[in-house]
């Protein structure tokens, strides 16, 4: 999954009631915090190898995105939120460690079995609706559709904020499209070709980019928005 791990980051138990746990910045990172380990993996040459079994790529995920270590990385992300941000107590662990994980149970639902249980285990997971990549697309974009709009519903801003967040909305879909429903088309095709676009230090530094991005243009639309 790409820009439908966005759907989960609105969640927050204090959304719309007031001062908010967990701001949606931070749950923008918290979301992709996994994935943020994937691209350093990659920058440094630990993961990033796309193996192609029966016409369809399968990622090597070992460490960032085995099932143990993902519930490692959860444990990470809640820690270092509950060390930036003391005053979100227990909570606010217990929110981003969720908020963290939906990430492995997204990709769990659209990857192809490339999941493996711990890293070297021969058990991987993958529902694989990236097979079906227009069925995937609508799934993903509809997750972070209905994220703004509830979003919207439990707070309040001007013109300028609802404006922002079309924008963010409509190229976060062009990167949905781009990156993940054109070789999802391909693979269903026949004609993927794994050795086409970034790889290593391109990749990991595109994937680190696109998320500080997204991460600051939420940022600055959330500093005009206020709970309801």
């Amino acid at each position: 999954m790409f820009m439908g791990h966005y759907g989960p980051a609105v969640w927050d138990t204090q959304r719309g009631k007031g001062e908010v746990l967990v701001p949606l910045w931070a749950g923008f990172l918290a979301v992709q915090f996994i994935d943020v380990i994937f691209a350093l993996f990659v920058i440094v040459g630990i993961e990033g190898e796309t193996r192609m079994v029966g016409g369809a790529p399968l990622f090597t995920i070992p460490y960032s995105h085995s099932l143990v270590t993902a519930l490692g990385w959860s444990l990470l992300g809640g820690l270092l939120f509950k060390l930036l941000r003391p005053k979100s107590g227990a909570r606010g662990f217990w929110v981003v460690f969720g908020l963290v994980f939906s990430h492995w149970i997204l990709d769990l639902i659209v990857h192809r079995p490339d999941l493996p249980l711990w890293p070297g285990s021969g058990v991987e997971f993958g529902l694989g609706v990236w097979n079906l990549p227009i069925v995937a697309f609508v799934l993903e974009i509809g997750l972070l559709g209905a994220a703004f709009l509830y979003w919207m519903r439990v707070t309040t801003g001007p013109r300028s904020s609802v404006l922002g967040l079309a924008a963010i909305f409509v190229f976060m879909t062009a990167l949905q499209y781009a990156f993940i429903l054109v070789p999802g088309l391909q693979v269903q095709q026949g004609n993927f070709d794994p050795i086409a676009g970034p790889h290593g230090v391109a990749l990991g530094g595109l994937m680190l980019f696109t998320y500080a991005l997204l991460g600051l243009w939420i940022a600055w639309i959330e500093r005009y928005r206020t709970p309801r």
